[in-house]
């Protein structure tokens, strides 16, 4: 192709069309860190966290936030932290266990979709993205505490940017 407008046009339409599948996927990345987190725990002999939706609601305006508002944090340009923004949506942050509550806790990750990731390599699919997320929690000792933690409830959020960085949020409860 002799046209650089035209080049352009194409690299331009080819880029849009990966995103729009990075976007489409993201109930099946969701699922995926899900079942690979629950795998961790059952190798280590701890029972399979249980999915609920108020806790997805909670992790997925995260992780939304953080795509929409371009930043990458536990709190978030409003201040709220994982426990505020429960109380904000509605949802129980807290759980008794005889004279103890226990809070709910946060990991969140930030993966791109569109290029090659250090440690993980090339993650432009679905299980790859689910297993770099999953695996850096992993190799994290705060973030594999909460994996390994104890919680009943595990939510999962993920959205992409414009750019194609996935944001992640895993909300144990």
């Amino acid at each position: 192709m002799k046209n650089p407008f035209m080049r352009f046009c194409l690299f331009f339409f080819f880029l849009i069309s990966f995103q729009g599948i990075a976007q489409q996927n993201t109930a099946e990345i969701a699922q995926l860190i899900f079942e690979k987190t629950n795998l961790l725990r059952v190798t280590k002999g701890l029972k399979p966290y249980k999915a609920l939706d108020s806790l997805n609601q909670l992790a997925q305006y995260h992780s939304d936030n953080m795509a929409a508002k371009s930043f990458y944090s536990h709190i978030d340009p409003d201040g709220l932290t994982p426990v505020t923004r429960a109380k904000k949506l509605n949802i129980k942050p807290w759980r008794r266990v005889g004279n103890t509550f226990i809070g709910i806790a946060e990991n969140i990750a930030q993966v791109p979709w569109f290029q090659n990731v250090s440690t993980c390599g090339d993650t432009r699919s679905s299980e790859a993205l689910a297993e770099c997320m999953v695996e850096g929690w992993k190799n994290s000792p705060p973030h594999y505490k909460n994996i390994m933690g104890d919680y009943i409830y595990l939510g999962i959020g993920i959205q992409f940017d414009k750019k194609g960085m996935g944001y992640g949020t895993q909300v144990f409860r």
